[in-house]
């Protein structure tokens, strides 16, 4: 409670940053608390190293075992450790590049190839061409796509559950931010669906393709994690590939055509309040958007394709997050008008 008031004099941090910061001090002091030598301390070493890469890399306490807030990592097994805030993508983030993991071993390359048979049957199968893009099409493909994407992270988090379970010993924050990865492409999915009504045929496909693909990754994932991260890891970048094709469909698209007219269209309800678009949020916003997702999924597992299992999440580190709300302290109190000053 201190610690909010404190932060709370502070114009430059906001409701929710201060509420954050309180629980993971809470959940990393499980109740406790810091005595003021140490928190000057760790005041300390944040300004006199003053600089954005001293607190992103998270290592600049590494150097001693403690860190000297004295924070643990336990609150990492139950708040809420996912990177991303879908509803407050940048301009900036919302821009992907289009970008590839180059093969490094055995393992990726047949990752890799595996990826390519597979959008190229299912490409042929559903006769998609990239200089032929309708909106039936699309809807088409990015709904049975999708019922598919959303089976890897839940699997990845139902491993990893039963894994805790068994070992009795932490997950390290992985298991939450793969749900919510799971959930995030049931999203997209129930975005897509208020816009086209899949009939029978076509959901009795996403039965028997959510079946065998489900059963096929949840044996690989039981057999190599890192495998399976890598594979849907180049998925996500075929899937970052598709929706740009996609966008660039839609803003090219002439006048008057179906197309044409997502730029304009309001999104569904669900995807304006998911992706918090505002009022006059469009179809082609709800596009951009499911793309940043997408880049998202493909950066994370490409990265956890290459950690130990035994790491903990290295995109949410509760010391990192704390040494940031520091040196924002820090800058406050540096740049703040003395008392009397005009």
């Amino acid at each position: 409670m201190e610690l909010q008031k404190l932060l709370r004099k502070h114009s430059n941090f906001t409701d929710e940053e201060i509420i954050e910061i309180g629980e993971l001090f809470y959940a990393g002091k499980a109740g406790g608390s810091v005595t003021f030598d140490r928190f000057i301390e760790a005041v300390d070493f944040v300004a006199a190293n003053d600089k954005a890469s001293a607190v992103d890399d998270g290592n600049h306490f590494k150097e001693s075992d403690r860190h000297p807030l004295g924070v643990g990592r336990c609150g990492l097994e139950y708040l809420n450790t996912t990177r991303v805030s879908h509803g407050h993508y940048t301009e900036e983030e919302l821009n992907v590049k289009i970008t590839h993991v180059t093969p490094s071993t055995i393992g990726d390359r047949i990752a890799l190839g595996a990826v390519k048979v597979v959008r190229f049957f299912f490409d042929t199968a559903t006769g998609w061409k990239n200089d032929d893009i309708t909106a039936d099409k699309i809807l088409n493909r990015v709904i049975f796509l999708e019922t598919v994407a959303a089976v890897p992270g839940m699997v990845a988090a139902i491993v990893r559950h039963f894994k805790s379970l068994r070992a009795m010993e932490r997950d390290g924050g992985m298991l939450q931010m793969f749900l919510e990865e799971a959930n995030n492409e049931r999203m997209h999915l129930l975005t897509f669906v208020r816009m086209k009504d899949p009939n029978r045929f076509f959901r009795a496909a996403v039965i028997g393709g959510q079946f065998g693909f489900g059963t096929l990754f949840l044996t690989a994932y039981m057999i190599s994690p890192k495998f399976c991260h890598r594979f849907v890891g180049y998925i996500e970048e075929e899937a970052v590939h598709t929706y740009t094709r996609i966008i660039d469909a839609i803003e090219t698209a002439p006048e008057g055509s179906e197309l044409n007219k997502w730029k304009y269209d309001a999104a569904p309800n669900i995807a304006i309040s998911y992706w918090k678009l505002g009022e006059h949020g469009t179809v082609l916003d709800v596009i951009k958007a499911v793309r940043a997702d997408e880049a998202e999924h493909r950066d994370v597992n490409h990265l956890f394709s290459g950690l130990d299992e035994k790491q903990g999440n290295p995109l949410y580190d509760p010391q990192a997050k704390l040494d940031q709300m520091l040196l924002k302290y820090v800058n406050d109190i540096m740049t703040r008008p003395k008392p009397g000053s005009v």
